[in-house]
């Protein structure tokens, strides 16, 4: 990720590789490294198994290091590790 998460970004829609609305920015101060995350339904488990969060989660935190860009309306997921391979 380019920068950290800001207060500005609480709202965001976050979405996966492929454009999928996977959740919601929540709680980001200024300058965080990470941001509180409330899931969409229908989160895959495959994109919670990427985001270190257990299977029965629908909230956690969200990493710089889980995203691969932030724009004005979203902040979108990297692709997971293993389709990368």
């Amino acid at each position: 990720m380019a920068r950290n998460f800001r207060g500005e970004d609480d709202g965001k829609r976050v979405v996966d590789h492929e454009g999928n609305e996977v959740g919601t920015v929540e709680l980001t101060g200024d300058s965080d490294e990470y941001a509180d995350m409330k899931s969409a339904p229908g989160i895959t488990k495959g994109i919670k198994e990427m985001l270190g969060w257990g299977s029965d989660d629908d909230s956690g935190r969200l990493h710089g290091e889980h995203v691969e860009e932030v724009t004005d309306e979203e902040v979108r997921l990297r692709e997971p590790q293993e389709r990368r391979e």
